[in-house]
Order: structure tokens, then C-alpha cells, then sequence
């Protein structure tokens, strides 16, 4: 009993140590998220990397990740500067680059739209830095005016 005792002071120290590491690392996941998906109707897929996930409400979403849906499907992602994305059936978007500090507000946003149908309505960066905000497509990249408009892509074979 006494060897278990000393055993767990000296674990205690690297369980905390471990405890702080782990939160730590959480939270710079955290910083590094660009969204979530506030609506999903239907079903979608995020693509990170090389995995394909099944899209939920709630999950979170990082530059880089390719978001698709199926038909009769819907998906409403929200940004960390409060840009509102949705997309309609048989659409795709990718984050190309979301960075955001809700302290300066400074940032910027690069998404690719590829198929279907979107509408975006830009937040913080938006108002604060339009020339930091691109959309593009696959003939054209967009740059922000306004805060409000639609994307509709012809399916061209």
C-alpha cells in the first residue's frame, strides 16, 4: 500500500502534466477551426485530407476540408468571424483558407466554390478587411463589395 502511495504522488505530478498538455493542445485546435455546421438536412460529406466524414451538425471544420452534398440536401456552415455559408443539393465548397482573431478582427477568407448552388453572407472580415475575402470559381474569383450574394455553378460536362 505504501509503494501504490508513492507511485501515485509521483504520477500525480505527470497526470498533470499530462492534463496540461492535452488542454493545451485543445485549445489550439480550437483556434485553428474555421466553423461548424449550424443546419444539415439530408445528408453531406466532409472531406479532410485524405478521410471522408459524414457530415453532422456541430462538427467542426478547418481549412483545407471539402464540403459536399447529396440531393435534396442542404448544409448551413457558420464561420468563426460569423460568415454564413449555405449550400444546396448537389453543391461543393472547400475552405481554402480561414484565418480570424475575434480580439483585432483582422483575418481572411479564401473559400472555392465547385458545384451547385451557395449563398454567403460575409461576416467580421468581411466588413473589416473585404480585400482579405475571396471566393472563387472555377472561371472567375470574387471579391467582396457587398455582404450578401448567390453562387450558381452550371454542372457542365
Amino acid at each position: 500500500m505504501t509503494m501504490l502511495l508513492r507511485i501515485s504522488r509521483a504520477g500525480k505530478a505527470v497526470l498533470a502534466s499530462l492534463i496540461l498538455s492535452v488542454a493545451g493542445s485543445s485549445g489550439a485546435l480550437a483556434a485553428s477551426s474555421a466553423g461548424t455546421i449550424k443546419v444539415l438536412t439530408g445528408s453531406a460529406t466532409v472531406t479532410r485530407d485524405s478521410s471522408i466524414l459524414a457530415a453532422t451538425i456541430g462538427q467542426r471544420l478547418f481549412p483545407g476540408d471539402r464540403i459536399s452534398t447529396s440531393s435534396a440536401s442542404y448544409v448551413g456552415v457558420v464561420l468563426r468571424d460569423d460568415t454564413r455559408i449555405s449550400i444546396g443539393p448537389h453543391a461543393e465548397f472547400s475552405i481554402v483558407e480561414f484565418d480570424f482573431d475575434s480580439s483585432s478582427y483582422a483575418g481572411g477568407l479564401v473559400v472555392s466554390f465547385l458545384k451547385g448552388t451557395a449563398r454567403v453572407l460575409t461576416g467580421i472580415v468581411g466588413r473589416h478587411a473585404p480585400d482579405r475575402v475571396r471566393f472563387r470559381t472555377a472561371t472567375t474569383t470574387i471579391g467582396i463589395r457587398g455582404t450578401d450574394f448567390i453562387v450558381d455553378l452550371e454542372n457542365r460536362q
